[in-house]
């Protein structure tokens, strides 16, 4: 049950962050730190579309009994993948100060270690039933 309501947050968040950059991309870019660069539409959009996706993947799989594990694993790899890739970035200094730090350590790299989190807990939830 507890797995299903972390499945749930995480599902619509993802969904809701999705659906504002892609109907409101300027909008989501303008909440960005400086070090992302220059505005690019297309991107924005991009991101929107990968972001609702996952949110939508992670929704149905509370949906689809006989389903859950490939549709959380599927909705889950862009947003493990994405948190990696801004882990680099931390690391390789790219993200300078100590309030973009905290704003990509919460805004991204969290949510992808609970998406972690939850997908562990799909694998072990489906060898407890197979």
């Amino acid at each position: 049950m507890k797995i299903n309501v972390l499945a749930a947050v995480l599902g619509l968040g993802f969904l809701l962050a999705g659906l504002f950059a892609f109907f409101y991309p300027s909008q989501f870019f303008g909440l960005l730190g400086s070090y992302y660069g220059t505005f690019n539409y297309h991107f924005v959009k991009d991101a929107g579309i990968a972001f609702f996706s996952s949110g939508l993947l992670l929704l149905l799989s509370l949906k689809i009994i006989q389903w859950r594990l490939p549709l959380t694993f599927c909705g889950s790899l862009f947003v493990i993948l994405h948190a990696v890739f801004h882990i680099q970035m931390i690391a390789t200094g790219m993200v300078s100060t100590a309030s973009d730090m905290g704003f990509e350590l919460v805004v991204i790299v969290m949510p992808s270690v609970l998406t972690a989190l939850l997908l562990a807990l799909r694998i072990k939830e489906s060898k407890k039933t197979a």
